[in-house]
């Protein structure tokens, strides 16, 4: 009989390892195939959101889209922006081998808080980003004392 020195750290990692290498399988199994089915339907751009004491500015990655393929909207409080980016004809004499940019149509809606100057928005196509100008407005209070009778 041969005595084993019993090692929780080793117990531990061990069971860690095979947790990490059965959530990799499946997050492999899930995503991947996510992924390619993603890559072929839909394209949401990227955005990064933007707050100031005078205005907010949306910035969206907009990457070989120019302006005029570009619908920006404001409904209710909602501004919504979409467009579609297409993958040039292909050539027959072209074959491709690997496509990892995405493509499709796209839509992408933010809702604005109150103090917003609809008046005075903007919007600019820089070097293949959206910049959306937000300028805010004063709100005012509609506060009044009550006097109980």
């Amino acid at each position: 009989m041969t005595l084993i020195k019993f090692n929780p750290a080793r117990e531990l990692f061990r069971d860690q390892f095979v947790n990490t290498q059965i959530n990799s399988l499946f997050d492999s199994l899930f995503n991947d195939s996510l992924g390619k089915f993603e890559r072929n339907v839909f394209f949401t751009p990227r955005v990064d959101v933007v707050e100031s004491e005078s205005r907010f500015e949306i910035q969206m990655a907009l990457p070989g889209i120019k302006k005029e393929e570009i619908k920006i909207d404001i409904e209710k409080n909602v501004l919504s922006i979409s467009g579609e980016r297409k993958l040039e004809s292909e050539k027959k004499e072209e074959k491709y081998h690997l496509v990892e940019n995405f493509y499709g149509k796209f839509s992408r809606s933010f809702t604005l808080p109150e103090n917003i100057d609809f008046e005075n928005l903007s919007a600019e196509l820089k070097e293949g980003i959206l910049f959306v100008q937000i300028p805010k407005k004063e709100v005012k209070q509609n506060r009044s004392t009550v006097v109980i009778k």
